[in-house]
């Protein structure tokens, strides 16, 4: 027992400790780490303190571009004493860009970039016309405008964001991030189409998703609507038993709580965000080749069912969490 424990202390005596390294060596070696590595060594001593603060690791984390993208800011920015300080200011401050139309920002777990396209920088059918949208200022958006839907049969949202500005190799995630009005209608009871993929090809991955939080879940087959767009036909629908303030007597052959429509399968669901609005996820993709444009829609071009209340703040492009 006595030998074991002193062959034990030997061992540990004998060990490379990293503190006792030059600090551009350990420096080098939290460079390969991760931010969220390198803060909890930074807590272990002082010498392992200062290399984990020093440039030469944060500039590993930044992405190359980050001056030419903060520079073209209409925020302000900080003066900032170290790269550490970017990182931290990036990852808890988006900031504006493109006049406003977009903000950028880090994930504070990898590095990677993050943009979140604002309701003008995105197609809204329709979108220029005031009968049908309304573009306004609302405090709680880190935008200058969202958009206000009116009225609509004929409900199209997408966005496109070129792969190459993304961070290389990466998963990514959208997400529309809306808020449905205290006077919205049509919402609970008929689903959105949403998909992400390449622009000019046609998406294989189609999902059907409820902006409302309670959805009413109404069979396709109880719908019946000509409309195409810009026809003035007034579309209508067949909606299931309980709707309020519709006399209407479903058929005796549906059977209600096991029609396909109840069935939530993969269907995404709305999530209230920290900051107040609502966030649907659209799809994921991959950043492979920098050429590619990616295209995020979120629609209802099918039924022709009235719509009103959506108030769109945009659609945000994360790193997939694993």
């Amino acid at each position: 027992m006595e030998k074991e424990q002193s062959e034990e202390n030997e061992s540990n005596n004998t060990r490379p400790c990293l503190s006792m390294l030059p600090e551009g060596c350990i420096a080098e070696i939290f460079a390969f780490t991760s931010p969220p590595d390198v803060c909890r060594f930074s807590l272990i001593s002082t010498s392992l303190h200062s290399a984990a603060d020093s440039d030469s690791v944060w500039a590993k984390f930044l992405p190359s571009d980050y001056p030419s993208i903060i520079a073209k800011s209409p925020t302000p920015i900080p003066n900032f004493r170290s790269l550490k300080d970017v990182y931290v200011y990036l990852s808890d401050h988006p900031i504006l860009i493109d006049e406003g139309r977009k903000t950028f920002s880090l994930d504070k777990w990898t590095g990677k970039k993050c943009y979140f396209l604002g309701a003008r920088d995105l197609n809204i059918t329709w979108g220029d016309t005031p009968e049908y949208w309304e573009w306004t200022s609302v405090p709680e958006s880190r935008f200058p405008e969202v958009a206000q839907l009116k009225f609509v049969r004929w409900l199209q949202i997408w966005g496109t964001i070129r792969a190459g500005i993304l961070s290389p190799l990466t998963s990514y995630t959208a997400y529309f991030v809306y808020k449905l009005g205290d006077d919205s209608y049509g919402f609970d009871t008929r689903h959105m189409e949403v998909s992400v993929g390449i622009s000019g090809v046609e998406s294989a991955n189609v999902r059907i998703a409820f902006l409302h939080l309670n959805p009413q879940f109404i069979p396709v087959d109880m719908y019946t609507s000509p409309y195409t767009p810009p026809s003035p036909y007034i579309g209508y629908c067949w909606v299931g038993p309980g709707w309020p303030g519709i006399d209407y007597d479903p058929p005796e052959d549906v059977d209600w709580d096991h029609h396909p429509s109840n069935l939530k399968l993969d269907k995404p669901v709305p999530k209230l965000r920290d900051d107040g609005w609502f966030e649907l996820e659209l799809g994921n993709f991959f950043t492979e080749n920098e050429d590619d444009c990616i295209e995020l829609r979120i629609e209802d071009v099918k039924t022709g069912c009235t719509k009103r209340g959506l108030i769109v703040e945009g659609i945000e492009i994360r790193p997939t969490i694993a």
